[in-house]
């Protein structure tokens, strides 16, 4: 892995394959459920993960594992409480 902020493309295509592991291992088809999941680079070269439209069933099962994960104590790294 290269030096962050030297690839863009290539560092948000490494995010974009963790994120997409992350969805599989709590039960989404990625392929089916964010058929536009991708990485590039937006403005000024700042690397970007793409997810695309996704249906309101696939939003709803997202916010229902994200709800999940909440009540358990997980939260973003480096958020503020």
């Amino acid at each position: 892995m290269g030096e962050p902020g030297q690839r863009p493309e290539s560092d948000a295509l490494q995010t974009a394959d963790a994120l997409a592991l992350a969805l599989e291992e709590v039960g989404f088809d990625v392929g089916r459920a964010f058929p536009l999941l991708g990485a590039g680079s937006g403005r000024e070269g700042v690397p970007v993960v793409e997810l695309g439209q996704v249906s309101a069933s696939v939003a709803d099962s997202l916010a229902a594992v994200l709800h999940r994960a909440a009540r358990k104590g997980l939260r973003v790294p480096g958020a503020a409480d």
